[in-house]
């Protein structure tokens, strides 16, 4: 497993070792050679001696015995300052000058020494090694002998100590080790304080690159012309700031472009070129209740829509030219009631990891205002069938009889009349509503009693209670609460709202009117005790000629318009109605709140201008 070094570490240790070869190897070599050299000098010194030795020999005239030639070699090893050595032929030791006469023969045979077998060759055989019998390093040259008396023909050797000639080097070597060492240690530290001066900017230059590559682009380096690596420096900033102004642009397009990717009012889902979801704005997240969970996912499992994964499958398996491959479309149905109009479009190139993209045209209130728009030419078509047949009918009867009786035509005009009062009535309401719809009048509120309007329209409605016999609870101050609202079409609503109470409540029940501040606003509730409204027909109470009732009433107090005029007086005044049913705490009945600004300041009764 592979170290990391730092660079400085790196350059010392590379420094280092071209200095320590630098210094060894001359050093070495001269040393090997002045060894050699000296240990050839040596020899040929010992050779000298021993040939010095053999002359001295032949001279001496009283070495006939074998006596005789043991002291002479003591004698004369003394004066050389050698060890002298005489062997028979066959490497038997005759006389040893530093060893006994009488300890001659516990010597060993020399045959075999290196010097004794290469004088049997040459002139003088060398060799040199430790003596095992001085325990100490020997130079040993021999010579052959001829007989001498009693003194049998042999090989003359000669040992000199090498620790004359080694010492000296051992002395040099020990000196140029130590030169070596103190001029590797000053280097040494030399080189440090250079490394590590090299190292600060090295490690600037580091820092910066790291703090680049962490998306820190400001970051720059400071160096003065002349320093090192300054034209370095200059290009990592340049480049930093080069960086700086891309990443910049970059940065400002992709806002940009998600500003607008994300502003948009229609859903939108971008899948990759494996046909899953990569990316989808804001609108989609909204609209469809998977999305967080939707990215890598196929559009299977965040719509939940088998037509709409077809779709896409079919739309990414295409192979044709990119002119060819026109947006592909379909009507889909979200969550059971969010209808969306769904186009897919595929990239041309297909660069990076982006396949298609899948917008969502939310068409949802479309359909519901064609349905409405369906709906309300039926209803209109229902309500005014009703009493035009009835128009036609009695108008047929009289035209039919020859001379109608004065209380049949009275009976028969009445009819007709209340038929024609509730067309009016009904055409009055449809001009209002597409006046308030349309907000034909500009609403222009003012301070109110909404006391007032209350009993206003509850004079109004009053023929209608009395016939069930119902009774007004009013829980409204008896000093009034003032609201911002136009009197008339707060009256109104009163008045619609009492009237579709009275209809649906039983006889001799309570209708309760109360209000409760919140803030700025003032929320009033109409209260009946009557059968209530189911909550599927809720939501759409408020829409004009919505009816509960599976078979439409025949009543003509009601025209199936009230409700749908409270809600847009309502909002157009920038209030809110709902209706709640079944009361809290019961089984049965129905309230329906509105809400509307308060008025700021004080008003007296008395400065009421829309009191009755």
């Amino acid at each position: 497993m592979g170290r990391n070094f730092s660079f400085r570490t790196r350059l010392l240790l590379s420094f280092w070792i071209v200095l320590f070869l630098a210094l060894l190897l001359p050093p070495w070599y001269y040393y090997r050679i002045l060894t050699q050299e000296v240990l050839d000098e040596a020899q040929r010194s010992a050779i000298k001696q021993l040939n010095l030795v053999h002359w001295m020999l032949n001279q001496a005239a009283d070495t006939q015995t074998i006596e005789d030639l043991h002291d002479w070699l003591v004698q004369v090893g003394d004066q050389v300052g050698a060890r002298i050595t005489y062997m028979a032929e066959g490497g038997r030791v005759v006389a040893d000058s530093q060893v006994p006469l009488s300890e001659i023969h516990n010597l060993d045979n020399h045959a075999n020494r290196p010097e004794i077998v290469q004088s049997q060759s040459q002139e003088v055989g060398v060799s040199v090694r430790f003596s095992m019998t001085t325990q100490r390093e020997l130079i040993y040259v021999a010579k052959r002998v001829s007989q001498r008396g009693a003194v049998p023909a042999g090989v003359l050797r000669l040992a000199a100590p090498f620790a004359m000639v080694h010492e000296p080097l051992n002395r040099l070597k020990d000196s140029l080790l130590l030169f070596i060492a103190l001029i590797f240690a000053s280097t040494a530290l030399l080189s440090y304080a250079l490394v590590r001066r090299l190292n600060k900017p090295i490690r600037a230059l580091i820092d910066t690159a790291e703090a680049i590559s962490g998306k820190d682009y400001k970051r720059r380096i400071h160096f003065s012309p002349g320093q090192e690596f300054y034209s370095l420096t200059r290009s990592i900033n340049k480049m930093a700031e080069s960086i700086e102004s891309h990443v910049r642009t970059i940065t400002e397009q992709k806002q940009q472009l998600e500003a607008v990717f994300n502003a948009m009012q229609e859903g939108v889902m971008v899948l990759d070129s494996n046909g899953r979801i990569s990316n989808f704005n804001r609108t989609f997240s909204k609209r469809i209740a998977s999305a967080p969970r939707a990215a890598g996912r196929r559009p299977l499992e965040a719509t939940g829509s088998l037509p709409l994964q077809k779709l896409c499958d079919q739309v990414m398996a295409s192979t044709a030219g990119d002119a060819e491959i026109p947006p592909s479309h379909l009507e889909i149905v979200l969550d059971g009631e969010r209808a969306y109009d769904v186009n897919i479009v595929k990239l041309p190139d297909q660069q990076g990891d982006i396949g298609s993209v899948v917008v969502f045209h939310d068409i949802s209130e479309l359909k519901r205002l064609e349905k409405v728009r369906q709906d309300f030419v039926a209803n209109v078509s229902h309500e005014l069938r009703t009493p035009l047949t009835s128009i036609k009918g009695y108008t047929e009867t009289l035209l039919a009889e020859a001379q109608p009786g004065p209380d049949t035509t009275h009976s028969f005009l009445q009819v007709i009349l209340k038929n024609t009062n509730h067309m009016v009535k009904m055409v009055e309401d449809l001009l209002q509503l597409t006046r308030l719809e349309a907000r034909y009048k500009t609403i222009k509120p003012v301070p109110v009693n909404a006391a007032s309007a209350c009993l206003t329209a509850w004079k109004a409605c009053a023929p209608l209670a009395d016939g069930k016999s119902l009774r007004l609870v009013n829980e409204l101050p008896e000093g009034g609460i003032w609201v911002l609202a136009d009197f008339d079409q707060l009256v109104q609503v009163f008045r619609n709202l009492l009237e579709n109470a009275i209809r649906y409540s039983p006889s001799e029940g309570p209708l309760t009117v109360s209000r409760e501040p919140q803030g700025e606003k003032v929320t009033f509730s109409v209260r009946d005790e009557g059968p209530g409204i189911p909550a599927q027909h809720q939501r759409r109470i408020f829409e004009r000629f919505y009816r509960i009732e599976k078979h439409r009433s025949d009543h003509f107090g009601s025209t199936g318009l009230g409700l749908a005029i409270c809600r847009n007086i309502i909002r157009n005044h920038g209030g809110r109605i709902w209706v709640q049913s079944p009361n809290p705490e019961e089984t049965k009945g129905t309230t329906f709140f509105f809400t509307l600004l308060k008025a700021s300041g004080e008003h007296q009764p008395g400065n009421d201008s829309n009191r009755d």
